[in-house]
C-alpha cells in the first residue's frame, strides 16, 4: 500500500508543478513532455468515472485533492484546443497546422 501511496504522492507533485509552469490542470490526453503525467491523467479520468471507485474513501479523498486543484476531468476541451490554435497563429502566422 505505501508504495501506492507514494506513486500517488509522486504524480500529484507533479501535476503540481504542471499548474504551475502552466496555470492550470490542464494536461492534454497526449502529453509528450512527461509520458508518466499523461498517463496518470488519463487514469485518474477513467478513475472518476467508475461508480464503484468513486465510493471508496480513498478515492473519495483524491479525487477532492484534485478538484481543488482545479483538475480537468474531461481532458482537451474544445475551448483549449481554440486556445492552442490562437497561440500557434500568434507564433507562425497562420492557421496551417501540419500533421
Amino acid at each position: 500500500w505505501e508504495v501506492a501511496v507514494s506513486s500517488w504522492e509522486e504524480r500529484l507533485n507533479e501535476l503540481l508543478k504542471y499548474k504551475k509552469a502552466n496555470g492550470h490542470c490542464q494536461v492534454p490526453v497526449v502529453y509528450e513532455k512527461n509520458k508518466t503525467l499523461e498517463k496518470w491523467v488519463n487514469l485518474m479520468r477513467r478513475y472518476y468515472k467508475d461508480r464503484k471507485r468513486k465510493q471508496h474513501p480513498v478515492w473519495k479523498e483524491r479525487f477532492a485533492q484534485l478538484e481543488a486543484l482545479g483538475f480537468d476531468w474531461e481532458g482537451n476541451t474544445w475551448q483549449q484546443r481554440f486556445e492552442e490554435l490562437c497561440e500557434y497563429k500568434e507564433a507562425n502566422g497562420h492557421c496551417r497546422v501540419p500533421k
